[in-house]
């Protein structure tokens, strides 16, 4: 059960690297790939560790 789950993740992780690979590739061309693939995940890291902003507090009107 382990051992399928541990497959799994890794198939998922690998999916998710060769899906990145292709949409760098796809949007920007063969020209400069490496360039780009390290501009495009900075990008992500980027993005990723940007805090999300506090919740706004409800209303009166919000009807929650």
């Amino acid at each position: 059960m382990i051992l399928s789950t541990v497959y799994l993740i890794f198939r998922l992780s690998l999916l998710a690297v060769f899906t990145f690979l292709f949409v760098v590739l796809y949007e920007h061309g063969p020209q400069n790939y490496l360039e780009n693939l390290q501009r495009d995940a900075m990008a992500v890291v980027k993005q990723a560790s940007q805090q999300a902003p506090p919740p706004a507090a409800k209303s009166t009107n919000s009807g929650t």
